[in-house]
């Protein structure tokens, strides 16, 4: 069984890689189905998490989030009296309370760092373990780091073929497609400094090797990597 963990910049060709890969190995393809799994582990929608990784949390987002905290441990506490919040909110969230199924987390901003991060971990390491597989995003190449049957490649490109790259793929003006290739890297750089403490999460020692897709063509790399996976296989890619 191989993993092969794909990462890189917003843009850079990974998912257009990614599933000629999948179907050259005979392997799963897995990219959103990580998140449809991440929903389930921590009782989110899928659309939430898709907000999570679009964009780092606002300030009122943050607000928001330790409001609630603020409100649970008013209801475990019992101060049922609070001035800002009333005696009712209290009573409503305690009673019954142990007995009621978690909500579902319907906006991104709703969802706990720790349990977003738990369940990314839980379903990329489960999904590691079963038949040759492909993932791209969330971390895995990080996740996976520790696995000896993991192959672990980076993909870049020089910005203005990333901008060309979603505006294709996503039906946006050059413009729009500028916007959302700045506002998801910056989403990915906080998403690795907030729960893996990583400054560059594209830094080389992450990845056995980086492709650069703006001076590889596609057919190349992918027979690169099917060189790299005989390698692992057999031992020889050391």
């Amino acid at each position: 069984m191989t993993v092969i963990a794909l990462g890189g910049l917003t843009g850079a060709g990974a998912r257009t890689i990614g599933p000629v890969l999948a179907e050259r190995m005979g392997a799963d393809y897995v990219d959103r189905l990580i998140l449809t799994n991440v929903a389930r582990h921590v009782g989110a929608t899928v659309e939430a998490l898709h907000q999570r990784e679009e964009r780092p949390p606002t300030r009122g987002e943050r607000f928001t989030r330790f409001l609630q905290r603020v409100l649970e441990r008013s209801a475990v506490t019992g101060a049922g009296g609070d001035p800002y919040f009333g005696p009712g909110v209290a009573a409503f969230l305690t009673e019954e309370y142990e007995d009621l199924p978690e909500p579902t987390v319907t906006r991104g901003h709703e969802l706990e760092d720790e349990k977003y991060i738990e369940g990314v971990q839980h379903a990329i390491s489960d999904m590691a373990t079963d038949e040759n597989i492909v993932m791209v995003g969330r971390g895995c190449y990080y996740i996976l780091k520790d696995m000896p049957n993991v192959l672990r490649i980076g993909i870049e490109a020089h910005i203005d073929d990333r901008i060309a790259t979603i505006a294709r793929r996503e039906r946006l003006s050059i413009e729009e497609a500028t916007r959302t290739v700045v506002a998801r890297d910056e989403a990915r750089f906080y998403f690795f400094n907030r729960f893996f403490d990583i400054e560059d999460p594209d830094a080389p020692e992450f990845f056995h090797f980086v492709i650069n897709t703006s001076m590889v063509g596609e057919e190349y790399a992918i027979g690169m990597i099917m060189n790299a996976i005989d390698a692992l296989r057999e031992g020889k890619l050391q």
